[in-house]
């Protein structure tokens, strides 16, 4: 009889040792997460990305974190209807309208968000499991964060990494006068601080250049992740391959606005790409 009461004491205290460990692990509770996809056409990698994002939202709810999933077609062509109705039960939210263009889209899911923080994913990219999961353990612990992305992997058609592409901190100077690059894929911005600012502006390709140049100018609480975030998928479809003069002409417009002059080295460089698309289209 000692001997079983013995056991079972040990037993006892194995589990309550295991138990204290484990409670010091950081666990989310009471954090939801808002990702949004605009979508129109891209039969050939949207399920890539759904499958993506509702394998986060499981990783995510099995560690406390709540992952609303909200997507909007702008009535897509087939096979798309049929792929988005095969998923449409696991979303939170799916809405197949026609849209002003991807940023009201994505406006769209702004406002229908509930979650503490959100983002957007196009239908070629994925987020980074692993990445993510670090970020939301990150964001619970620093609740006051208003924006925050992190490095991302440039992958091809195959899904192949081909480039990273290392994080570095983004500076409002540096954007308005010489690169305008931001880390989209993967970032995500605090619902109570993009309430005072506003939704996206209509422009076709930048309008996450000016939205992060507003959270700058609003003085937004940063974090910069050195790990992976996301995988940004480049084909010969896509906006950033395809839509290169377009994207050109509304950096000068978005820098201009904010401040950029005509001897800043944007402003001759950018001039210098336009010719040179001129003299030599991409096809």
């Amino acid at each position: 009889m000692r001997i079983w009461l013995s056991i079972a004491i040990i037993r006892y205290s194995h589990l309550k040792f295991f138990d204290y460990f484990r409670s010091l692990v950081p666990r989310g509770t009471n954090m939801k997460f808002s990702v949004i996809i605009p979508s129109y056409n891209q039969p050939s990698f949207i399920e890539f990305t759904l499958k993506n994002v509702l394998d986060l939202k499981d990783r995510a709810e099995a560690e406390g974190f709540a992952v609303e999933l909200l997507l909007f077609d702008s009535e897509s062509p087939d096979p798309m209807p049929a792929i988005i109705e095969k998923y449409r039960n696991a979303f939170t939210y799916v809405e197949v309208r026609k849209d002003k263009g991807q940023y009201d889209a994505i406006n769209k899911g702004i406002v229908r968000a509930t979650g503490d923080y959100w983002t957007w994913l196009n239908t070629d990219d994925t987020l980074d499991i692993e990445g993510m999961l670090k970020v939301f353990h990150y964001l619970h612990s620093h609740p006051e964060t208003d924006y925050c992305y992190g490095a991302i992997d440039y992958i091809d058609e195959a899904g192949r990494v081909f480039r990273s592409f290392p994080t570095y901190t983004i500076q409002w100077k540096q954007l308005v006068t010489r690169t305008p690059g931001v880390f989209q894929q993967g970032s995500f911005f605090r619902k109570a601080f993009t309430d005072k600012i506003g939704l996206l502006r209509p422009y076709n390709c930048c309008f996450d250049y000016e939205y992060v140049l507003r959270c700058l100018s609003n003085n937004a609480i940063m974090k910069v992740f050195t790990f992976k975030v996301a995988n940004f998928r480049q084909h010969q479809v896509s906006k950033t391959g395809s839509l290169t003069p377009v994207f050109i002409r509304e950096q000068l417009a978005i820098s201009k606005e904010y401040g950029r002059q005509p001897w800043h080295f944007l402003s001759s460089f950018s001039k210098l790409r336009l010719v040179k698309h001129k003299l030599f289209p991409r096809k």
